[in-house]
């Protein structure tokens, strides 16, 4: 098969699939592949980068299968920031905001982003968009418009979220949600509903958690004014993860943060002691599902916890591999990964993040055509004679476009 013939087939498979870097592109239309992706983290929960296929071992029940295509940071992303502006959230949603000038700088020009925010609704506020200045300006606009006064359903913002991705967020990108919380819900949890959704949006969880702030105690939204606090200064100095001397928990000489005219803090340089919410609150068992979706949690009161989310969701992994035979439509499998003897000696205290399930594609009219790349010697060729197999896109598969279609 000439090459020129794989780099149509290539082009035709729904934007191009990442190769293994100095692999020849092979193909073969009668599989589909199954994307899994993979955080790996030293003992201080500091990402690994630079590794290859060869550093992992894949095995799908049980059984070991070939990595058949390995990516890295070339794939792109798609993220929704989903925020919780209930009672005492205010000063946490302004950090974020002000960090989102930096903060949305790791992402490239081909990814995309979408505002959701929640209280004991879900509310969309801005589509998946690839225009950072577009987020950053809603970001922002979020602590003009809404009130920080409701209470919390955490299940039912991640059920949203999760939906959202699945129907919005394109098949050949990264798919991530991004969730500033402090955890607090006041509504059930349920744990199991919500990793079966992300399951479907194939969508990595991440955490920024917030400190928990009893009734009648939130912090003020920040002011204008007033040094020391995170948004000015040396980052994060004086007493405290969200304090700092002077004008206010979160002031800086930065000029503070635009408020919201509405919010129960007092008009645009806000001021007053905080929201009262009901008191019976539990976890939503937020960073347990996040680390079951393969992502993980941080403290949002880091100085770069924003911006160092982001890049997480950049450095992850994608390891390709080919549905078994005998996998049905739908179907839950399982796989485990790890890092081979040889990156282990390198990096011994090295863990990897990732889910432990996949779902197999189910069928639909339109046919896809699978690919993949691998060393000419070990990889199967394809062959004029292949029928391409009806199959969604899973875990981040790949499908041919129709005419006319965006990718």
């Amino acid at each position: 098969m000439s090459r020129s013939i794989c780099l149509l087939l290539l082009a035709s498979a729904g934007g191009g699939l990442p190769a293994m870097r100095g692999a020849d592109v092979v193909f073969r239309s009668d599989v589909s592949l199954v994307r899994v992706d993979a955080q790996v983290v030293d003992r201080d929960n500091r990402t690994i980068t630079g590794l290859e296929a060869n550093d992992f071992v894949l095995r799908e029940s049980g059984e070991q299968r070939q990595i058949r295509n390995f990516a890295s940071e070339e794939m792109p992303v798609d993220v929704l920031l989903l925020l919780d502006v209930s009672g005492s959230m205010g000063p946490h949603v302004a950090r974020i905001a002000s960090a989102s000038d930096r903060a949305l700088r790791v992402l490239r020009d081909e990814d995309r982003a979408a505002v959701m925010v929640f209280d004991r609704k879900t509310r969309l506020r801005l589509p998946f968009r690839s225009s950072k200045e577009d987020v950053r300006r809603e970001l922002h606009a979020v602590m003009e418009d809404e009130m920080f006064n409701g209470g919390t359903d955490i299940t039912g913002a991640l059920l949203s979220a999760a939906d959202y991705v699945r129907r919005e967020a394109r098949p050949q990108a990264r798919h991530a949600i991004v969730i500033l919380t402090d955890d607090e819900t006041e509504r059930e949890r349920d744990e199991a509903a919500v990793n079966r959704a992300l399951l479907r949006a194939d969508a990595v969880l991440m955490a920024l958690l917030a400190p928990y702030e009893p009734p009648g105690r939130a912090a003020p939204i920040p002011q204008a004014g007033g040094g020391g606090g995170p948004w000015g200064g040396n980052p994060w100095p004086g007493g405290g993860p969200m304090g700092g001397p002077g004008g206010g928990p979160l002031g800086g000489p930065l000029g503070g943060i635009i408020l919201g005219r509405r919010g129960p803090y007092g008009g645009r340089r806000g001021g007053g002691g905080g929201p009262v919410i009901g008191s019976r609150t539990r976890s939503a068992g937020t960073a347990e599902i996040a680390r079951r979706s393969g992502g993980d949690s941080m403290p949002v009161d880091n100085a770069s916890a924003f911006e160092d989310t982001l890049a997480r969701i950049r450095q992850r992994y994608a390891l390709y591999f080919y549905l078994p035979e005998g996998a049905k439509p739908g179907e839950e499998r399982t796989i485990e990964l790890a890092l081979a003897s040889a990156a282990l000696r390198k990096h011994p205290d090295a863990e990897v993040h990732y889910r432990q399930t996949y779902m197999a594609p189910t069928a639909q009219s339109e046919p896809a055509t699978s690919s993949t790349s691998a060393p000419a010697s070990s990889a199967p060729t394809a062959r004029p004679s292949d029928q391409a197999q009806p199959a969604q896109p899973s875990q981040g598969g790949w499908r041919k476009l129709k005419p006319g279609e965006q990718p």
